[in-house]
């Protein structure tokens, strides 16, 4: 009877130790690809997107949409074009290069831009849309748009322009020397100023509550991350919209919101926001 026993070919027999380290160093390997060439996993920590991206929205971003292509190749096989107007980027914070942040880009090289009184013009044209939320009264929270000319954007006393926007001296507006950070000043008024070339300018769509272009400078375009194109997971930290998500700084951080997720899964996830795309 033994000699009717089929025998497998040398080598297929590897163990169950071998098998198992082959697939985890293949499973590692496609992760490490994946977070370089397609997408990254971020968090939302503050509420300068809301109400389009919330407190706790957990995104895959498109790391590949804005990359230019090296090869023809590379164009075939991941789709990519330029960033645009409107466009909601991941990228590098101009102050800190180790941190990312989310905005929506609101002009593009050599558009010329100006904030009156709130008010968003592009190339002299008003911007507004359901996307841009404004503070009306503390306690109501961000009320959606569009914003015509004259609409009441809780303006009491808009801040005055404290001197000419120090961004505008093309030394400090080049990618590696954004300049100070402003506390206050150019939230309400600024401009008007041009877009340099290789530079984008980013706003938060909470656009009371948001430190982005007004305050930092301009966006260099090479430091762009990717685009978010799903919320996979969006969980309220702290049980509300308001309490700001805890970034991890050591295993232990990760393990505690891990314990934190697990409890609260089922009370605390916007259910209705999981699975959604934002735009």
């Amino acid at each position: 009877m033994a000699d009717h026993i089929k025998q497998l070919p040398v080598g297929v027999t590897k163990g169950a130790i071998r098998d198992n380290l082959e697939v985890a160093c293949f499973a590692v390997l496609l992760i490490i690809f994946f977070k370089t060439f397609v997408g990254q996993q971020f968090t939302i920590p503050s509420a300068s997107m809301r109400n389009t991206m919330m407190i706790g929205d957990h995104l895959l971003a498109n790391k590949f949409i804005f990359a230019t292509p090296q090869w023809d190749w590379e164009a075939k096989l991941f789709p990519m074009r330029k960033v645009d107007r409107g466009d909601i980027i991941v990228f590098r914070y101009p102050m800190d290069r180790n941190m990312d942040y989310v905005k929506r880009c609101v002009a593009l090289p050599g558009d010329k831009l100006e904030v009156r009184r709130k008010h968003l013009y592009v190339n002299d044209k008003l911007v507004t849309g359901e996307f841009e939320y404004h503070i009306l009264n503390p306690e109501d929270g961000p009320v959606k748009g569009p914003w015509p000319e004259g609409a009441n954007m809780g303006i009491v006393d808009p801040e005055p322009a404290l001197g000419i926007w120090p961004f505008l001296d093309p030394e400090i507006a080049h990618a590696d020397m954004q300049g100070r950070e402003q506390t206050s000043g150019f939230k309400d008024n600024l401009g008007p100023i041009t877009v340099p070339q290789g530079c984008i300018f980013g706003m938060g769509d909470n656009r009371d509550n948001s430190a982005d272009s007004r305050y930092w400078g301009f966006i260099p375009i090479e430091q762009l991350r990717g685009r978010p194109f799903i919320v996979w997971w969006s969980y309220r930290e702290g049980g509300n919209d308001d309490t700001g998500a805890k970034v991890p700084n050591g295993p232990g951080d990760v393990l505690m919101n891990f314990v934190d997720g697990a409890r609260h899964f089922f009370t605390w996830t916007r259910w209705e926001r999981t699975g959604t795309i934002p735009r």
